[in-house]
């Protein structure tokens, strides 16, 4: 028997290495689930603290033992899914052996064959149920045997967890009281599942002298008392929460205590506990600052390589005023492409105090800042950033507010993008669903098919034409009309409108009521064209012309484009109306769960993956003065008609902008031109041979636009979107309207004389192709 005396802190450590195991344990034969033994097989083999465990060879015998376990569970997990597979086989193979004979029943004696059919019948029924006994029989037996050796397994584990109790309690002389038994762990796992977090907090009150020595438990008690406290939906009063409020310090600091032997390397539940104790802490009086640096030097530790802990902790940093080692953290969150956007708010947000500060101490260099920020700006897309001042002022403060003023304005147009954005894939999304619900002829087809591009629309006629005019003409009438594509429409509108019922923008009763009202107005319209198709489809009258005419006349389209015109200006004033960007984040991040939810954007903020390939102008064969020598292209222009709009744009120019520090007409040729295509993000060599001019945004940094031979192309942060044709273009007030639910605008531009622009150039481009 050992003689050695140890400290109280030795027993309380072996005893936690103990229940850890006993836990461990409890959780294999409670839930036999492959999550939690794959859990349990990684936490030994590569989160133990090894430097922490106490060194004993009764607990290095039960984690081998938990680890050979685990392994056995994991092996019978797939001996399982194979017998399942055999018996569903053999179960198969039955079902076909009691089948007639297929030769006899088509070539039998009519006379005889229901005779002999009968027989084969419950000849085969009865190989069938034979088959499926010896099947059954056989799958229970295998898996008897198994059972047997999981019990065998789990007798195993339990004896040698015992075993490891008992050698420990020797050698540790810890009261019996700090060692958890299966039927302790149980109780404490129930309690954590009850959802009156009042009564789950009296329940771990009343087990908490049997968790002496479990660590987790005092993080899960101190969690409950602080949401407790916290949660405006419990009607405390103050008094109340103040209690629940000491309660949970009173445990973190049990759990603060006891975290200087913690056997884990990366454990998330301990950073979480410090996280927590930090937000009660700070809210005291008087903060204990070095506490809390304390606390947070191990949450970071804990943390690991868990993001979202690692970015709550660069949070906690910045509520200290600790930014150098919030910047750190947030610039490896940068790198790792970790909710970038957020994350290189922040980080542009500390670049530029810092720089601020040292242009105000006026001894410090600010180079470093500066290509610190450089190289965010070179990784992220600049909307996403603090600006950075354009200019060197001895007035910080007056420069920082202009900034935060500037950065405002600059974020509700980000916002106002993001929406649009959305809108336009959600109204595609649901633009292919209404021409899907009319079967076509094809279903090997991706959705492309169902656009309504000019080459899809044509495409679905060709095909219905081919059938309409093939055998299988009145099959294919039958399908559509049988096909209930009339309440699929309806299904379909009405599961868009919950779909937007889901932004809080959207649910503002006004618009709500009114997007719906116009909605059944378009209906109501439509409802003639729709009675006319249905009834040619029940006197197999219907042709393809029909089929156009329905999905011109009762697309979606069609019947929502007055809605979608009516919310996107809605949309676009209320984000203009938001004067905080704690507002315009609360919009942002609710977006941002819309897209997720229904899966229509895909939100990325880095340029170099922005970039879309540039094939916008597949008809244009422009090569520039001096390198065409076979005379015009078909379909092309000449030099001379390049050289005459660019002419028209010349003789403009000055009437178009009305404030050159806010937007400039960069024309092709000049300087200016050549540096904006020094971009690297415009690889395209054509792009730049057949743009005239340029309209350059220089305050929202956003909203550039191409002026090309063939029409314009808008430039959103980097991203060159598609050209839009100058037949296609409409004049509205105060803006160009580009297509449906895409405008172009800019106070700083005489819309009027852009758009008699545009119609030179379109009269000068089309008379040089006649």
């Amino acid at each position: 028997m050992s003689t050695k005396v140890h400290e109280e802190f030795e027993k309380l450590k072996a005893a936690y290495a103990l229940n850890m195991c006993t836990v461990s344990v409890s959780q294999i034969v409670e839930y036999n689930d492959s999550y939690i033994l794959e859990q349990e097989y990684e936490a030994i083999l590569n989160n133990l603290n090894l430097e922490q465990m106490p060194k004993d060879e009764a607990l290095l015998d039960i984690l081998v033992k938990l680890l050979n376990v685990i392994t056995f569970f994991r092996i019978d997990k797939i001996k399982r899914d194979q017998i399942e597979k055999k018996y569903q086989r053999r179960m198969k193979n039955a079902i076909w052996s009691a089948i007639p004979n297929i030769g006899f029943i088509v070539s039998g004696n009519p006379v005889t064959m229901a005779l002999s059919l009968a027989t084969q019948v419950g000849i085969g029924y009865m190989n069938y149920r034979k088959e499926k006994a010896n099947a059954l029989a056989d799958r229970e037996d295998s898996e008897v045997e198994l059972r047997i050796t999981a019990i065998e397994q789990f007798n195993a584990l339990r004896r040698e967890l015992f075993t490891t109790a008992w050698r420990l309690a020797d050698e540790y002389k810890f009261p019996d009281r700090y060692r958890l038994t299966e039927r302790q762990i149980s109780q404490y796992n129930r309690i954590l599942m009850d959802t009156d977090e009042i009564r789950k907090y009296e329940r771990l009150e009343s087990i908490k002298e049997k968790f002496e020595a479990y660590l987790p438990f005092w993080y899960f008690i101190g969690h409950t008392a602080k949401f407790i406290a916290e949660d405006d939906k419990n009607a405390l009063s103050k008094d109340e929460r103040n209690y629940y409020r000491k309660e949970a310090k009173k445990h973190f600091e049990k759990y603060y205590g006891l975290n200087s032997f913690n056997i884990l390397r990366q454990d998330e539940l301990s950073a979480s506990f410090a996280l927590e104790y930090i937000d009660l802490l700070l809210v005291e009086e008087k903060p204990d600052y070095e506490k809390i640096k304390d606390l947070l030097r191990h949450a970071v530790e804990m943390s690991g390589n868990v993001n979202d802990l690692l970015e709550l902790c660069a949070m906690s940093y910045l509520k200290i005023g600790q930014t150098v080692e919030a910047e750190n953290i947030l610039r490896n969150l940068v790198n790792e492409d970790y909710n970038i956007e957020a994350n290189a708010r922040l980080l542009s947000r500390i670049y530029v105090s810092d720089f601020l500060r040292m242009i105000d101490s006026q001894k410090m260099d600010t180079s470093l800042v500066t290509m610190k920020y450089k190289l965010l700006s070179s990784r992220v897309a600049p909307k996403y950033l603090f600006p950075m001042p354009e200019r060197i002022s001895l007035d910080t403060l007056q420069e920082d507010k202009s900034l935060q003023e500037k950065y405002l304005e600059e974020q509700k147009f980000v916002i106002k993008r993001e929406y649009r954005e959305a809108l336009i894939q959600f109204i595609t999304k649901y633009i292919v669903q209404f021409n899907k619900a009319i079967p076509t002829p094809r279903n090997d087809v991706s959705d492309e098919y169902f656009l309504n591009s000019e080459e899809a629309k044509v495409q679905r006629k060709k095909d219905i034409e081919h059938v309409l005019h093939s055998d299988k003409k009145d099959e294919y009438q039958k399908m559509i009309y049988s096909s209930g594509y009339r309440e699929r429409f309806v299904e379909l509108i009405n599961e868009a409108i919950k779909a937007l019922n889901e932004l809080t923008i959207f649910r503002t009763a006004d618009i709500r009521e009114y997007f719906i009202r116009l909605l059944r107005k378009n209906l109501l319209f439509g409802m003639d064209t729709l009675k006319e198709i249905h009834t040619k489809l029940e006197n197999k009258e219907f042709t393809a012309e029909d089929y156009e005419k329905l999905q011109e006349d009762f697309s979606f389209r069609s019947l929502s484009q007055e809605s979608f015109e009516e919310l996107k200006e809605y949309i676009s004033n209320t984000i203009e109306g938001k004067n905080s960007l704690e507002e315009l984040d609360n919009l942002e991040l609710e977006l941002i769960d819309f897209c997720k939810a229904h899966k229509i954007m895909e939100r990325n903020i880095n340029p170099c993956i922005e970039v879309e390939s540039i094939n916008y102008l597949p008809d244009i064969a422009y090569i520039p003065s001096g390198f065409l020598t076979q005379g015009d292209k078909e379909n092309g222009i000449s030099p001379k008609t390049f050289e005459q709009m660019l002419r028209a744009v010349k003789e403009m120019a000055d009437s178009i902008t009305l404030d050159e520090k806010k937007v400039k007409l960069l024309i092709h040729g000049t300087d200016s031109f050549n540096l904006y295509f020094e971009n690297e993000n415009f690889y395209e060599k054509s792009l730049k041979e057949t743009t005239l001019a340029i309209l350059d945004d220089l305050l929202l940094l956003d909203s550039d636009l191409l002026l090309t031979c063939d029409g314009v192309i808008p430039v959103q942060w980097n991203k060159v979107s598609r050209l839009y044709h100058f037949d296609s273009l409409k004049y509205r007030k105060n803006k160009i309207g580009l297509g449906w639910m895409e405008d172009y605008s800019n106070i700083y531009i005489n819309i009027d004389n852009l758009y008699l622009l545009f119609q030179k150039l379109k009269k000068i481009r089309d008379d040089g192709r006649m």
